[in-house]
């Protein structure tokens, strides 16, 4: 079984040139700069304000919910058919890992709210056990995260048998298994730091309008987050670059002279998200590759969202009997496609350069030259775009 995801085929589908297209990537992150070195004179996005719903009588319900379907996935991936008519792999594919992002855009966290290994934590009374104080959470939580999105990863695109529903089962039971054990050591607090999907959409729901007042202020939170929060960036956004990369006719002539895919692919992995994650540590962008990995992520897996998704919804349906011999064949337009992903990688762009602008003020001195605060920029701006070209490039260069 193969779950299409990716970006809309070759640059020709391009309704511009793709020398227009890079050259409009870095004009967006100079312009974004320039203007906001104008018209952003002083640090606006701190203090912040996260606004929490008044009503709260649905969040039971959502979990138990969520908690049902994640038991009926798992199951289905372990004593279910082993084909393509299972709908394991988009569940974890293409529901959790990118409908999980604009839905934590638009709402705030939306995997903390209901997150089904919290769930069946307080159901199986593990918050009984004793556990130390939190700052052991803070010390391990970050890491073990990077780990886990690392991992994940390497099932996603480098693993042998990735679509395998049993693969997927068996990966998802011992994650479950990994996570409570460590929550039952460290307390419930150990979901926010260390269970790699309520860090992702915990990071994502930092862009959330209804979350953070004002908007973006989210971004300002924590800052700076630490070496951990640099290397799960790094993981995130890497690999997807990682991702785009090996859709190249490149890549796939260099494994199929050399051989040993799993191995390649391994090294390729690491290998990406070790540059991103130098470069994200030299150039002090933790918090503000945020927006930039949000806006790749979904272009990228644009496509997947739109025909996988609902897809999915189709399979698991008819494992129940309903609409039996429906087919899903509902395809987008390649070139809309490749217009709202130019214009996602873009505003994902031109709001980390915003982002980083506003954390340069806040971090500077009384009194410091506003040249000054803007020559410490440059880095910044010199990394992302690079980050934009690498992006548009691979996005669209197969």
């Amino acid at each position: 079984m193969t779950v299409l995801a990716h970006g809309v085929g070759q640059s020709t589908d391009l309704p511009l040139p793709l020398d227009l297209v890079l050259q409009a990537g870095a004009a967006t992150v100079a312009i974004s700069f320039l203007g906001s070195a104008l018209l952003w004179r002083r640090a606006r996005l701190s203090p912040a304000t996260e606004c929490h719903p008044r009503s709260t009588w649905w969040r039971l319900p959502a979990r138990l919910a969520v908690l049902a379907v994640s038991i009926y996935i798992v199951a289905d991936a372990l004593f279910g058919p082993r084909d393509a008519s299972n709908p394991a792999a988009h569940a974890l594919y293409v529901w959790l890992w990118v409908g999980l992002i604009p839905l934590s855009v638009a709402l705030g966290p939306a995997w903390r709210a209901v997150n089904p290994l919290r769930t069946a934590y307080r159901l199986l009374r593990l918050d009984r056990i004793p556990h130390p104080p939190t700052p052991a959470v803070g010390a391990a939580g970050p890491w073990v995260a990077t780990v886990g999105l690392l991992g994940f990863a390497w099932l996603e695109l480098v693993a042998p048998g990735r679509t395998d529903p049993l693969v997927i089962g068996l990966v998802l039971v011992g994650y479950a298994a990994v996570q409570l054990g460590l929550a039952a050591r460290f307390g419930e607090d150990w979901f926010g730091r260390g269970d790699a999907f309520e860090v992702y959409s915990d990071l994502a729901g930092r862009l959330s309008p209804l979350r953070w007042r004002p908007w973006l202020s989210g971004l300002a939170v924590d800052h700076p987050a630490g070496i951990g929060r640099a290397a799960f960036l790094a993981v995130w956004w890497g690999s997807t670059v990682f991702d785009s990369a090996t859709g190249s006719p490149a890549w796939a002539g260099f494994v199929q002279r050399h051989g040993h895919a799993t191995g390649l692919g391994t090294a390729g992995l690491v290998a990406v998200c070790g540059l991103v994650f130098l470069g994200v540590r030299r150039s002090g962008v933790a918090n503000s590759l945020i927006p930039i990995a949000v806006g790749y992520t979904v272009a990228h897996y644009l496509t997947s969202l739109l025909v996988e998704g609902p897809r999915g919804v189709l399979l698991l349906v008819q494992q129940w009997g309903l609409a039996e011999g429906a087919v899903w064949t509902v395809g987008p337009d390649a070139r809309v496609v490749s217009v709202l992903q130019v214009v996602l990688i873009l505003s994902g762009h031109a709001v980390g350069v915003l982002v980083a602008h506003d954390l340069a003020l806040a971090a500077a001195p009384p009194g410091r030259p506003p040249l000054a605060t803007l020559a410490d920029e440059l880095p910044v701006v010199l990394f992302m775009i690079a980050c934009t070209w690498a992006g548009l490039f691979l996005l669209f260069v197969r």
